[in-house]
């Protein structure tokens, strides 16, 4: 039997995508014993996690604090927090884990709900792990279902799902999101510029002293504001628009996939690929097959 493993870098952040560019989530049906030494090891990611326990009893650690869930219990593990699990007792623990990026619930980073909500939630320590309630492990068996009929709108009914759900966490949980002050109308209108510059020229070489000056800084009071405002460098976020443009040019047959690196904006095929695989988890190329498979 071959045992399943966490990948991480250095860091203990894995290294394995969740989801794509053009549906940021996934479902596993996870049976502890697969894993290496029956034991899910320390790792983080930028996902969103919400682990539910169909079978057993498990012990979830985050950060510096232990969290026992039983069978119908569930938990949403915040972004970037270092976690663990283990069984308790003899019987193998059974989990359903929804795995999603934060992005699925707000869209661009200078929309409201981003910046009044995602962000200080993302950011508040006090919310590293919020468990559920009865009925919110329900609609977790909801949205599994829905993600496996893959039916028409599932992904539409699955983000409704997800965002009624956090809005019954954060809405209770308030005091949590005011310990960060708000962003004023100049830093997020500074964003939608720097967004806006990114959108429109992103198939060509930006240059960062450009984008500094749409907003009157430095290059370096540039890169930190935009990381503060989005969690994303301002390298990252363009790599990854560029993956998804990528990716809906890989739907018209008319363009070869080398065309199509130029077209988004990469020095080469070669760049493209390996950026498109990063956060696709597959190739251009088997991204285009399943494409056509799905027509066939």
């Amino acid at each position: 039997m071959r045992y399943i493993t966490i990948e991480t870098d250095e860091n203990q952040k894995e290294t394995s995508p969740h989801g794509s560019v053009e549906f940021p989530m996934e479902i596993h049906h996870d049976h502890l014993y697969e894993f290496s030494d029956r034991y899910i090891g320390c790792h983080w990611h930028d996902e969103l996690e919400i682990p539910v326990v169909v079978q057993g009893k498990i012990r979830y650690r985050l950060q510096d604090k232990s969290i026992d869930l039983q069978e119908g219990e569930g938990i949403v593990i915040n972004s970037r927090i270092p976690h663990s699990a283990a069984p308790i007792g003899q019987e193998e623990p059974v989990l359903l884990t929804v795995i999603f990026h934060p992005a699925f619930l707000y869209g661009t980073p200078s929309n409201a709900i981003y910046q009044k909500l995602i962000r200080p939630y993302l950011s508040s320590p006090g919310l590293s792990g919020i468990l559920l309630d009865r009925l919110q492990v329900q609609r977790m068996g909801q949205i599994d279902s829905l993600y496996q009929s893959a039916s028409f709108g599932f992904e539409l009914e699955i983000q409704s799902l997800l965002t009624h759900l956090f809005y019954e966490l954060l809405s209770c949980r308030q005091s949590f999101l005011e310990e960060r002050p708000k962003q004023g109308e100049e830093s997020l209108s500074r964003l939608q510029l720097l967004l806006d510059a990114i959108h429109q020229n992103y198939a060509s070489p930006l240059s960062l002293s450009e984008l500094a000056a749409r907003i009157c800084v430095s290059r370096e009071s540039c890169c930190r504001f935009f990381k503060k405002m989005t969690g994303k460098t301002i390298f990252q976020y363009l790599e990854d628009y560029r993956v998804s443009q990528g990716a809906l040019l890989l739907q018209d047959d008319r363009y070869s996939i080398t065309q199509i690196a130029y077209q988004v904006g990469f020095g080469n095929p070669g760049r493209f690929a390996a950026a498109f695989a990063g956060r696709m988890g597959c190739t251009p190329r088997q991204y285009r097959q399943k494409l056509s498979q799905r027509k066939g």
